[in-house]
């Protein structure tokens, strides 16, 4: 997935920014995530995540799990070997 094809961090911020639209699919997905973890962890811990983006997708997995094992919906998790390549830090 993250095979570093995209060298320099200018090739990065290029690829990413043309996902853009009015409303992109990154807003749409970053937007589920800030509620699922909001709603399991709270505000201040959606706030964290902000500060440091790294937390995030972990966090994210984190309450998307509970919420999977409890029986409320079926959310999609990201991959173990992506967080360990994009360095998400495991939930507090």
């Amino acid at each position: 997935m993250l095979e570093r094809r995209l060298k320099t961090d200018d090739e990065v911020q290029k690829v990413g920014f043309s996902f853009f639209g009015v409303q992109g699919p990154w807003y749409t997905v970053g937007s589920r995530m800030a509620v699922v973890i909001e709603k399991r962890f709270g505000r201040a811990s959606l706030i964290e995540c902000m500060i440091d983006p790294r937390l995030l997708v972990a966090r994210y997995n984190a309450a998307a799990t509970e919420s999977n094992r409890d029986g409320r919906g079926r959310l999609a998790l990201w991959s173990e070997k992506f967080l360990k390549e994009i360095g998400a830090v495991s939930p507090a």
